[in-house]
């Protein structure tokens, strides 16, 4: 079961990662590459993945679980939280 849920969550992080890379892609010339922004895609991609596999369902349902739950919105705060005590320092 725990490796299941490990495979998962890197298989949610490999999807964040990919989202993110296509979304900076498509707006390249509009927006300039956020280690910020590109490492909460990947962060929820991750937890995503581990909802999926614990209450097995889709990737795609636990995504709207999160979304509807606000599970989006803590792993925003919480990464600006980190951010700003403990990494901003290193990344200006």
């Amino acid at each position: 079961m725990i490796l299941e849920v490990l495979k998962n969550i890197g298989i949610g992080m490999l999807n964040g990662t990919f989202n993110a890379a296509l979304g900076y892609a498509k707006s390249v010339d509009k927006e300039s590459f956020d280690v910020y922004k590109f490492s909460q895609t990947v962060i929820v991609g991750g937890i995503v993945g581990g909802v999926a596999t614990a209450f097995g369902v889709t990737y795609e349902q636990a995504y709207e679980w999160a979304a509807t739950f606000g599970v989006i919105e803590i792993v925003e705060r919480a990464k600006k939280f980190v951010w700003r005590k403990f990494l901003s320092k290193y990344f200006k």
